[in-house]
C-alpha cells in the first residue's frame, strides 16, 4: 500500500450561538479536513486545527506531499519523524503540531480502515464505551445562563463550563449561575483563558471556593510553570493547566513542578494521536487527570480524540466539546451527544465518512466568509 496523494480542504461551519471568550468572539468555526489517498482505493481523512491561520495550515500540509506519496501509510511513526526532521516542522513545534496532527489521524484511519478495526483497537483497545462530555453554558446575562445550565442539567450534563474573564464581578455572577442553574450535584468549571494576574487569581479562587469549582482553566499567562505551581500551591480552588502545556515537554515541566491539578491538552497541542497518548501516559503515571481540550473540531477529530480517551485510565473527568454547539458537519451520521456522552465508534478507522457535498458546500463557506478568527470581534458579537 502506498500514498498517492494529500489535500487539504479548509472549511467553515457555523455555530448555532456566537462563542464568548476574554480575547474575542466568533460565530463558528474554521477546520482544515485533510484526505490521504493510497493506491489501493482506500482514503484516510483527518482534521486540523487553523493555527497561527488557515493559509499557514494548509500550506504545511500540502507541503507534507513530497514526503508522503510513494510512502507506506502504516509506517505512522517513521512517517512523522520524517516530517519532524527532514520535514523541517520539529523546530516550529506548535504550528507544525496543529497542522500536522490532522495528516497523522488520516494515516491511522488508513491502517484501521485495511485491517477492518477502530483507530481505539490500534491504541491499544477500548476500556469503556462512551465518554463523559460538558455541557459549554455561553457567557451572557447570570439569568439567562442559569436557565441554560439549567437545560443542560436536565439534558443529563452533569459537567458545566463557561468562559470568564471579563470583569470581577461579572465572572462571579457567572460561575455563580453555573451553581445556581446545574444544582449541588453538577461539577462547574470556569476558564479565564489567562486573563487574570497571579494575584488577581489567588484573590478569585478565595472568592469562589463557596461555589466548589471542579477546576479553573488556565487562569494566568502561560509564561513558564513557576508561576503556575505557586498559584496552584496557595489556592483553595484546583487549577487545570491548558495553553501551558501545548506539547508534551510542557506537561512533563508541569508535571514535575506540581504545577496544575489537571492537564488539559489535545492531539493538536501535543502533535496527533501518538503523542496524545503518550500525554495521557504521563498523566497516568504522575497521577494527575487528563481533560481532552477541543479546539472546536468537527466529528472526525472529535472521533479521534475519543480513540485515544477511552484506551487510557487517565479519563476520570468530562471532556471538552463543540459538537452540541455546531450547526452542521462535513461527515454522514455526525458525532451525537446523549444525555452528555459520546458513544465510542465501532466503525472501521476513525468510524467517519466524508460526504463530498456537505464538505463541499462548508468550502463554499469558507471561501466566502474567510476565516472564523476566534480571536476577532473582542466587543463580542
Amino acid at each position: 500500500m502506498r500514498i498517492t496523494d494529500v489535500r487539504a480542504t479548509p472549511v467553515n461551519v457555523a455555530f448555532t450561538e456566537p462563542e464568548i471568550w476574554s480575547q474575542g468572539a466568533r460565530p463558528g468555526i474554521t477546520a482544515i479536513i485533510v484526505e490521504i489517498e493510497t493506491d489501493t482505493g482506500i482514503v484516510g481523512i483527518g482534521e486540523s486545527v487553523p493555527a497561527p491561520n488557515p493559509a499557514v495550515t494548509v500550506a504545511a500540509i500540502t507541503s507534507t506531499s513530497d514526503l508522503l506519496v510513494g510512502k507506506d501509510p502504516r509506517h505512522v511513526r517513521a512517517i512523522w519523524s520524517q516530517l519532524q526532521g527532514p520535514g523541517g516542522w520539529g523546530a516550529f513545534d506548535r504550528a507544525g503540531n496543529a497542522a500536522l496532527a490532522g495528516v497523522e489521524m488520516a494515516l491511522w484511519d488508513i491502517v484501521g480502515k485495511a485491517l477492518d478495526c477502530t483507530v481505539a483497537d490500534l491504541f491499544g483497545g477500548a476500556i469503556r464505551d462512551h465518554i463523559e462530555v460538558m455541557g459549554f453554558v455561553q457567557n451572557a446575562d447570570p439569568a439567562v445562563m442559569e436557565r441554560q445550565a439549567k437545560t443542560m442539567a436536565a439534558a443529563g450534563y452533569r459537567t458545566l463550563y463557561t468562559k470568564v474573564g471579563f470583569g470581577e464581578e461579572e465572572d462571579l455572577a457567572a460561575a455563580a449561575a453555573l451553581r445556581s442553574g446545574g444544582g449541588d450535584s453538577a461539577e462547574i468549571r470556569i476558564d479565564p483563558n489567562e486573563a487574570w494576574s497571579p494575584g488577581f487569581a489567588l484573590a478569585m479562587a478565595h472568592r469562589l471556593v463557596h461555589l466548589r469549582p471542579q477546576y479553573i482553566e488556565q487562569p494566568i499567562k502561560a509564561v513558564g510553570v513557576s508561576e503556575m505551581a505557586l498559584l496552584r500551591r496557595r489556592s483553595p480552588v484546583p487549577i487545570a493547566a491548558n495553553q501551558s502545556s501545548w506539547t508534551n515537554e510542557n506537561v512533563m515541566d508541569l508535571v514535575r513542578a506540581n504545577a496544575a491539578d489537571v492537564i488539559m491538552t489535545d492531539p493538536w497541542q501535543a502533535g496527533g494521536l501518538i503523542r496524545f497518548a503518550e500525554a495521557a501516559a504521563i498523566c497516568e503515571h504522575a497521577g494527575i487527570p487528563l481533560v481532552y481540550h477541543s479546539f472546536a473540531p468537527l466529528s472526525i477529530a472529535t472521533r479521534a480524540a475519543m480513540a485515544v480517551l477511552t484506551t487510557t485510565t487517565a479519563v476520570t473527568y468530562a471532556h471538552q466539546t463543540y459538537n452540541h454547539m455546531t450547526a452542521g458537519d462535513i461527515v454522514a451520521g455526525p458525532v451525537e451527544i446523549i444525555g452528555g456522552r459520546i458513544d465510542v465508534s465501532t466503525g472501521p478507522g476513525l468510524g467517519c465518512t466524508i460526504d463530498p457535498d456537505l464538505l463541499a458546500a462548508r468550502h463554499d463557506d469558507y471561501r466566502r466568509d474567510g476565516y472564523m478568527n476566534p480571536y476577532g470581534n473582542p466587543n463580542r458579537l
